[in-house]
């Protein structure tokens, strides 16, 4: 699971037997001296002195400079866009616990609360009933990265039932820490205030932290038989990340049931091997036997190894490399994820996992480890059969004894499939025609209860923000067909959960047009489209650059701002997935890598053109803007730098202005990851490269309005970046800068996002948009 600069607004919640990584965060909002982290004490990666700059504070956790008074209309316009991305993120089933009936977990922000909270809601779709389950109010970025629902474990000395093991962080640090979740009622007798708890009234649910440590840990993974609890932390050195694993049931730990410290034993499955490049190592399955673990070691998101561990011993064996059969593609070139082991108790060793070992895409295999034998699923090349070839990236891979489930990103669209391992359609691959609008699907199972073909999907359109929706697999699989060139498939219609369902919003949404331009070097590069008048005039535009670099804009991009621009400003809207992106196979995502660094920027210039050239009757060339965050603040950067002249201004968020500093000053576990991509600075011609291309270096030749905003704890970019921009190119031009209080790398409290997304508007206002009506 790799980690991509990109400042998504995403949450995590994880289904229990593969934490999915969505980034949607789970905050709050009072100051932190008075909230229950105040005893937590973090160390920042880098150290800032802010003190000779003369911030005003025009809201609650902003620093801002230069940036004046937000007309009301802006804050109040932008509310009916703001309520309607407030949709539910990723649900996953509890564990069933005894005679309760069937529930789910899953994040929402209710209409009046500061930020996004955990809920609970029946499996029955026709109920309307949603529990609130956590009451933060911290007064920082705090997030939720994984909420593994489980049966329960002994930790404390005796049957602690139901609730969750969840990482979560406080303060945009991202130092996640290990907590316990859990509801007195569920077990036998109620448990004393027990030690780092947490303050969750009126909510009916407990909190207990786990860890209490400046580490990060994550990644985590609970074994179907709820015996065992597997996860990642640096806590060895800081850098490495190793993988732990501890016992739920007979833990031995030694601790009572009250206040007193809780110490988790765990034994360390990959040992720290002393390379000098940080290790990465995370869990990827447990096998139903408890026999095996597969875990992978990534390098950078082009590379990433499968590894195969014994742990049926006293101590878990060495970690063993899973070396596939006649691949086609370079070790370092290779990926492999979403490996897990089947569910079929009479198969428990065989792996189904996604990897590009075999070609351009991330294709389905099904691999045993004994006889060392490949089956191609979905991997393109007719030499190598497979049961149903797809040039695309596959992705998000779960097994269950029935079957196994998988979605492809076909230019943007997500299409689901099956393929049942038993039946009579066992191993055809059917594609799952949902009636829909299309956009992005998300989905979990509930095999951990016993229900194999029951799936929550949480699905995401250009119309609509997220919403959860049941399908019953079984039902559907009666109806298989084929459509002209042979293929299985079957059309359905999910079930939509009445209390989370699709909020269609009281404006107009605008489906996206996909197009594509021949880049400087012949390389076309795809783009989503919307124009605000069904292209009949030029109107100014905005060209939205994702972060990543191994990211991808898809047909559901969907921030508050979007709407606004469109419907209140009459704005176009552009979101390119320049070289580099995700989605269009390896090849096209290291086409950007090191020394190509500079191509992907080139792409924004070729697009400018092409605009230019072939859009002017419905794009006025003359008022065009750049926005991105992370490293799309650092390509609004770099189009400042080289395409000044042929744009209006530039908002970048949480963006890269000097690669060395970056490099040198980002967390330490993150920093020879992103070598990989970016480039080494310690080596010599390298270093002189990177100083060639940086902004900061370069930012003479900016002649625009730039607005910048940070956050200041932020760790993946150190706010240095920014100040450092701000006090160079405010020397010429007009630079907005806003520093964002408690957060991080990505903004998550409402009150924080609602006044950058008004600040950024009132910027467009006055210098892409004629200044008549700027200064109401």
């Amino acid at each position: 699971m790799g980690v991509i600069d990109g400042g998504r607004h995403t949450a995590l919640i994880a289904n229990n037997s593969h934490p999915i990584d969505i980034s949607h965060p789970i905050d709050a909002g009072s100051d932190l001296k008075s909230s229950p982290w105040a005893s937590i004490v973090l160390k920042p990666t880098m150290s800032v002195d802010l003190s000779h700059l003369k911030f005003s504070h025009p809201a609650k956790k902003i620093k801002a400079l230069n940036v004046g008074p937000i007309p009301q209309r802006i804050f109040d316009g932008m509310k009916k866009y703001e309520e309607a991305v407030r949709g539910y993120n990723f649900p996953t089933f509890e564990r069933k616990i005894g005679t309760r009936p069937q529930t789910l977990i899953l994040g929402h922000r209710p209409l009046d609360a500061q930020t996004m909270q955990v809920f609970r809601m029946p499996a029955d779709t026709s109920s309307t009933e949603l529990q609130r389950l956590t009451y933060f109010d911290t007064g920082a970025g705090v997030s939720i990265r994984a909420f593994c629902p489980i049966i329960g474990e002994d930790w404390r000395g005796r049957w602690r039932a139901g609730g969750a093991l969840m990482v979560m962080d406080v303060d945009g640090k991202e130092n996640f820490q290990l907590w316990r979740y859990w509801e007195d009622s569920e077990s036998e007798q109620p448990f004393p205030h027990v030690h780092d708890e947490l303050e969750n009234k009126p909510g009916v649910g407990r909190f207990e932290r786990i860890t209490n440590d400046n580490f990060k840990h994550q990644w985590p993974v609970v074994s179907e038989s709820n015996k065992l609890f597997a996860f990642s932390s640096n806590r060895e050195n800081g850098k490495d990340f190793l993988v732990y694993l501890t016992k739920l049931i007979d833990s031995k730990t030694g601790a009572s049931a009250d206040s007193s410290p809780l110490t988790l034993p765990s034994n360390l499955v990959t040992p720290v091997t002393g390379e000098d490049e940080a290790a990465r190592w995370s869990t990827e399955s447990i096998s139903i036997d408890d026999r095996y673990m597969l875990l992978t070691k990534s390098r950078s998101s082009a590379f990433v190894q499968l590894y195969l561990v014994n742990i049926s011993g006293s101590e878990p064996a060495t970690p063993e490399l899973i070396t596939l059969p006649d691949t086609t593609e370079n070790e370092e070139e290779t990926a492999f994820e979403n490996a897990t082991f089947s569910r079929d108790p009479a198969n428990p060793h065989t792996i189904f996992l996604v990897t590009n070992a075999y070609g351009n895409f991330s294709s389905v295999i099904k691999y045993d480890i004994h006889t060392r034998s490949v089956l191609h699923i979905t991997t393109p090349g007719p030499s190598l059969r497979a049961l149903r070839p797809i040039s695309w990236e596959t992705a998000q891979l779960q097994a269950t004894k029935e079957s196994i489930i998988f979605r492809a990103n076909v230019d943007g669209w997500q299409q689901l499939y099956v393929m049942p391992l038993a039946g009579p359609h066992k191993d055809i691959v059917i594609e799952v025609r949902l009636d829909w609008e299309g956009g992005s699907i998300l989905y979990s199972t509930n095999a951990v209860n016993g229900k194999p073909n029951e799936l929550a999907l949480k699905l995401t359109s250009y119309r609509s923000s997220a919403y959860i929706a049941h399908l019953d697999m079984s039902t559907a699989l009666e109806h298989v067909e084929k459509d002209e060139d042979g293929l299985a498939f079957l059309s359905v219609q999910p079930t939509t959960h009445r209390q989370a369902a699709a909020a269609l919003p009281e404006f107009r949404t605008l489906r996206p047009t996909l197009m594509r331009f021949k880049s400087f070097d012949g390389l076309e590069v795809p783009f989503f489209y919307y124009h605000p008048n069904e292209r009949k005039s030029a109107v100014p535009f905005t060209i939205q650059i994702h972060g990543g670099p191994e990211g991808q804009s898809t047909s559901q991009s969907r921030i508050p701002i979007h709407g606004y621009l469109l419907n209140e400003l009459g704005c176009a809207v552009i979101y390119p997935n320049v070289r580099g992106s995700s989605g269009y196979g390896k090849k096209y995502m290291a086409a950007d890598s090191v020394e190509k660094r500079e191509d992907s920027v080139q792409d924004i210039g070729a697009l400018l053109e092409h605009i230019k050239n072939t859009m002017g009757n419905e794009l006025d060339s003359s008022r065009a803007a750049v926005m991105g965050g992370s490293y799309g603040g650092y390509m609004v950067y770099a189009c400042l730098v080289n395409f000044s002249a042929q744009l209006a201004c530039g908002v970048a968020n949480f963006g890269i202005g000097h690669w060395p500093s970056f490099l040198e000053n980002t967390a330490d576990h993150r920093r020879d990851f992103r070598r990989r991509k970016y480039g080494d600075e310690r080596v010599p011609e390298v270093r002189a490269m990177l100083e060639r291309i940086s902004p900061i270096n370069n930012a003479d030749k900016i002649t625009i309005p730039l607005s910048i905003a940070h956050g200041e704890n932020d760790t993946r970019i150190p706010v240095g970046e920014a100040i450092r921009m701000y006090e160079i190119v405010s020397k010429k031009v007009h630079v907005e800068l806003m520093v964002c209080e408690k957060e991080g790398h990505g903004f998550k409290q409402k009150s924080v996002i609602e006044f950058t997304n008004a600040a950024k508007l009132r910027f467009l206002e006055r210098f892409l948009f004629s200044k008549s009506g700027a200064d109401e």
